[in-house]
């Protein structure tokens, strides 16, 4: 492995870091969780578990989906998003034990808090996309969506965070008979995450991008 590929490695555990600790600052600002961590915030509830321990069971079940929707086009070395998204769990896992005691009592700060996660997950993901490796399954997923059907990944992705959600939903209130994590943090999210990744990008990329060729 050359010395470039080792760095885009690198970059991409460390953007595991940061997206994984943005969700977990999200989450605990307690104005709802992120768009796609909303099933598994839910399902945590439910079974008293660790929202990473969740994030991964249903990571790996989209990744035993895309070997039939890829068929043929499978290749072995996509396996290797399983012990990406492990680590990805430990890190949200991570945060939401760090960020625990900092969960401050009033709305504005709550609201403060849950710009920043979004920020910091923002930067993770440039980070992800910047190192151009692999992708974690909730992306293969929608990836081998797009394969199977022709369809425009960005629409499907759109498509997969709203299933995610309204089946947040629907678990919710059949286990728990509430909504839980799903508010105003998770619309902010929703909306700024693409804003932010867009702003990143055009100011970072070029000097990464000379970092991993140097």
């Amino acid at each position: 492995m050359n010395r470039e590929r080792i760095k885009r490695w690198l970059l991409f555990f460390i953007s595991l870091f940061f997206l994984g600790n943005g969700i977990a600052i999200v989450t605990n600002a307690q104005l709802g969780t992120t768009p796609i961590s909303s099933l598994p915030f839910v399902v945590s509830m439910i079974l008293d578990t660790t929202m990473g321990k969740c994030t991964f069971a249903l990571n790996a079940l989209l990744l035993l989906l895309e070997i039939p929707l890829f068929g043929k086009a499978f290749r072995a070395k996509q396996f290797l998003q399983l012990p990406c998204v492990f680590v990805f769990s430990l890190f949200i896992d991570l945060g939401m034990w760090l960020t625990q005691s900092v969960i401050p009592e009033a709305w504005f700060m709550k609201l403060a808090m849950s710009l920043i996660g979004t920020f910091i997950m923002a930067f993770g993901i440039t980070l992800e996309i910047a190192s151009n490796t692999t992708v974690l399954p909730g992306e293969g997923f929608v990836l081998a969506l797009a394969y199977r059907t022709k369809l425009n990944f960005g629409n499907l992705k759109v498509i997969n965070d709203v299933t995610l959600v309204a089946l947040a939903i629907i678990v919710g209130l059949l286990v728990l008979g509430s909504i839980e994590g799903l508010r105003e943090g998770t619309i902010l999210s929703a909306f700024l995450n693409g804003v932010f990744i867009r702003h990143l990008s055009r100011h970072l990329r070029p000097g990464i991008e000379r970092w991993l060729k140097s």
